[in-house]
């Protein structure tokens, strides 16, 4: 076995370099297949740094291939509550949800994963696995649709159709992949080692016949884009659990042939020069979201379900349906609502109550993302929160500046989901004492941790264009880039 050589900026602690090698050779053991020996020393990796993402993410695929699901579990929820806009994170908390039957809760990160990277292939098949167990095969052949996995997809429409499925012959397991993260200085030769710092390749459907309905994680030969080793270890192939099979059509038995009837020709239409009106305006069925789905997003568009209050921008409404009230929101400063709007003009939030469904698209090229908060706080423009649940608590506050208008912010808590509206993909940016970070503003979204925000000046000539935000102590920045 060839040594690595572990290189940085300066020297490590003895508490570093101990770190280094419990979580190097317990990769190794987790990559060879050792599960309690590799648990052994992810543990105490865990112990010395229980910060560190990289040891928490393979601590969790040990637990998970050792079924420890409970375990799992909370290493992939912290590490969701950490990054939140971590779309493979979210993908690993669902399989273990999924793993243990928890439909809902596996749909819920899936769904969260697909809002956050719409691309994200494995999560779409995931969503649709899920959603076909619960037997929403319509839901499912979208999102298998999504993922090009059209033998699957084909199978959903089988089911809609009222054939039933067969059962797979055996359950199949399936594994977290490590999550996508930026080794630190003096990690990277050997982190990449174990799939630690590229994104695993894309999931494809796997030649399934008609006895089983399977899902087959092995990249297809030749499309994969320079695929890195796997922590999950190539040689055991990771396949999503088992499809539920569809409720077969009931038989009616007919208790006699019926009397035939002569059939008869319509009836011609009279001719006429101009089209009916009902030939021009095709019907607009407003499905959109429903109490299991209560968020769906588009390109530039999304509608939510209601059901108690919802608090949003009623800017770019198209319709809603059901009975649903409508009262202007107000500010809230230290915990008190004052008379100050919260919003001006059409961007005025509004607290929607009832039960029904509101269809809006954004008159501004907007890109929605709903995200859900978990235990975390965050801070963001105020300009880019659009909407979110009655349960997440918010206050209103400023940024003071010297060199621009004060900065409107909104502080959001509390377990539930807000949809963020802003243009271009959103990332994050870590934040750490030694490494402040500068924004624009026109390019920040907002932050999450211990942040200490300043509003600076760039250099150049002064126009609000080159105003930025410097964000310093730990945590991350969330970010715009352009959408190319």
């Amino acid at each position: 076995m060839a040594t690595t050589r572990v290189t940085g900026r300066g020297p490590k602690s003895p508490v570093d370099e101990e770190f280094l090698k419990q979580l190097y050779q317990g990769g190794e053991l987790l990559a060879q297949g050792l599960l309690t020996e590799a648990r052994t020393l992810l543990e105490r990796a865990h112990q010395l740094q229980p910060r560190n993402e990289k040891g928490r993410n393979l601590l969790g695929l040990a637990y998970f291939k050792l079924g420890h699901f409970e375990r799992a579990a909370e290493v992939y929820e912290a590490l969701v509550r950490d990054n939140p806009v971590d779309a493979t994170l979210r993908v690993n908390l669902g399989l273990v949800y999924l793993k243990t039957n928890a439909l809902q809760r596996a749909m819920r990160e899936f769904e969260a994963a697909t809002d956050l990277q719409p691309d994200h292939k494995k999560a779409h098949n995931y969503l649709g696995l899920a959603l076909a167990q619960a037997r929403e095969y319509g839901r499912a052949r979208e999102h298998f649709l999504l993922s090009g996995s059209d033998v699957l997809a084909e199978k959903m429409a089988r089911a809609i159709a009222g054939e039933t499925l067969p059962k797979p012959s055996r359950p199949l397991p399936v594994a977290p992949v490590p999550a996508p993260r930026a080794a630190p200085p003096g990690e990277g030769q050997w982190g990449a080692q174990f799939g630690l710092d590229e994104v695993p390749p894309a999931s494809r459907p796997a030649e399934s016949s008609e006895d089983e309905l399977r899902f087959d994680e092995e990249e297809e030969p030749g499309k994969a884009e320079a695929p890195a080793p796997r922590v999950d270890d190539a040689r055991e192939s990771a396949t999503a659990p088992p499809v539920v099979a569809a409720a077969s059509a009931p038989e009616v038995a007919l208790e006699g042939a019926a009397p035939e009837l002569p059939v008869r020709a319509p009836a011609p239409r009279p001719a006429r020069d101009i089209p009916m009106l009902t030939d021009l305006t095709p019907a607009l069925a407003l499905a959109g979201a429903s109490p299991s789905h209560r968020f769906r997003l588009g390109p530039g568009s999304f509608s939510v379900f209601v059901e108690g209050e919802l608090l949003t921008r009623l800017e770019g409404l198209v319709a809603f349906s059901g009975q649903l009230e409508f009262e202007p929101e107000r500010k809230r400063f230290r915990g008190r609502a004052t008379d100050e709007p919260f919003g001006v003009g059409p961007g005025q939030f509004t607290r929607v109550s009832g039960r029904g469904v509101l269809f809006l698209e954004s008159a501004e090229a907007h890109s929605f993302l709903a995200v859900d908060l978990g235990d975390a706080g965050v801070y963001v423009r105020e300009e880019c929160v659009f909407a979110f649940e009655e349960v997440v608590a918010f206050e209103n506050g400023k940024m003071p500046s010297t060199v621009a208008p004060d900065l409107d912010l909104v502080y959001l808590r509390g377990q539930g989901r807000v949809v963020l509206a802003f243009r271009g993909a959103l990332r994050s940016v870590v934040v750490t004492p030694e490494l402040p970070v500068t924004v624009p503003v026109s390019r920040l979204v907002g932050w999450q941790g211990q942040v200490t925000p300043e509003v600076v000046s760039l250099p150049g000539e002064h126009s609000p264009s080159r105003v930025a935000v410097q964000l310093s102590g730990e945590g991350f920045a969330l970010i715009t880039l352009p959408v190319r």
